[in-house]
């Protein structure tokens, strides 16, 4: 079962109906990781209760993201698009430099699009928003028009409902006013909340992902 909200009545924009497969893909990574994850578990021994809330969730975003590169790639070159596994941006400093999770370069546009992705939140939500922001005067020769997106997943234990991509547009809309009114340099619009059942192995549970997707507009250079 799969629900979409948009963030107002009608038809949504066109930009958002091309990005539809897209977030249909990114859902089909986030179950192909949930499933071998359940597969790679079968058996494991319990953790320890008091590293419960502790554990290690950032290596699961790799995971989805590598498989978001792999199985993405025949939509990226349909498009047009030559996709950039993280993208790093040179500065000259020392240490590790910044990079964007998947950059797509159209040559024949002069066009590239970032996308950060990532497991949702509002804090999330605003870094990631602010990195975009950061970086979009720093551009590749040839590419000169930046398009920053922003796909970030929720994973809930519990029922999927039309309620459920309701609530998570409502969600996703206070969120990107709040940090919109925060910041004052930058617009962070929602486009698009689509929420899907995910396969779960025990009897009568439910696990669905919310994948919220989100535009950013930075101000110009």
């Amino acid at each position: 079962m799969r629900y979409r909200r948009y963030p107002s009545r009608g038809r949504p924009p066109a930009l958002t109906e091309a990005l539809d497969e897209l977030v249909m893909l990114l859902q089909a990574s986030i179950e192909i990781a949930n499933a071998e994850r359940w597969a790679l578990e079968i058996g494991d021994l319990p953790v320890p209760a008091n590293l419960q809330q502790s554990m290690r969730r950032s290596a699961y975003e790799v995971t989805v993201v590598d498989a978001l590169h792999r199985i993405a790639r025949r939509y990226f070159d349909q498009h047009g698009y030559r996709a950039v596994w993280e993208r790093a941006f040179q500065t000259g400093r020392r240490g590790r430099p910044e990079s964007i999770d998947i950059s797509l370069f159209n040559t024949a546009a002069q066009q590239e699009i970032r996308l950060e992705l990532g497991l949702y939140s509002k804090s999330k939500l605003r870094e990631d928003a602010r990195k975009l922001a950061r970086l979009t005067p720093t551009v590749f020769v040839g590419h000169g028009t930046v398009q920053n997106l922003l796909m970030l997943w929720e994973i809930n234990e519990e029922t999927l409902t039309m309620d459920t991509a309701r609530a998570a547009m409502a969600e996703f809309k206070a969120d990107s006013k709040a940090l919109v009114k925060e910041d004052g340099t930058y617009l962070v619009t929602p486009l698009l909340a689509s929420s899907v059942d995910l396969f779960v192995a025990k009897s009568g549970a439910s696990r669905h992902a919310t994948v919220g997707l989100f535009s950013l507009i930075a101000p110009a250079p």
